[in-house]
């Protein structure tokens, strides 16, 4: 009799991809609970690919090792071929996979965190310097 595999919760399957990027030497590896900000998903996973050969790779292995382990199929992988930015869709999770370029121009990090950016908050510093 074949054991019935269990779908994971959000948390479980972000932690498994993570997981699945660092295996393969994927760099800063992050993952985001965005379940309080975005109607989208509830966990991104953010991790960097040094080229693109690499950042296929990640996705292929991402997508595999979670076929195999709940036989769960994202909805849409996209940005194959763009070679700086690539999304596998799994409803409450997103996996992205960047360039350091992309990475570094899109900061979703900070866009999906809830805290201000690093600039709004020298803009603000400033705005108050200038009051006293």
């Amino acid at each position: 009799m074949s054991e019935k595999k269990v779908t994971p919760g959000p948390e479980e399957l972000a932690s498994f991809c993570a997981r699945c990027a660092e295996d393969k030497k994927a760099e800063e590896v992050k993952i985001v609970n965005v379940s309080e900000l975005s109607s989208i998903a509830d966990c991104y996973v953010i991790a960097t690919a040094t080229s693109e050969p690499q950042l296929n790779a990640l996705s292929s292995e991402i997508e595999r090792r979670v076929r195999e382990t709940w036989k769960l199929h994202p909805t849409r992988i996209d940005g194959v071929g763009t070679g700086s930015w690539q999304i596998i869709d799994y409803n409450t999770v997103l996996v992205h996979l960047m360039t350091p370029e992309a990475r570094a121009r899109y900061a979703l990090e900070e866009l999906w965190s809830g805290a201000p950016s690093p600039d709004a908050v020298s803009k603000l510093e400033a705005a108050a310097r200038s009051k006293q």
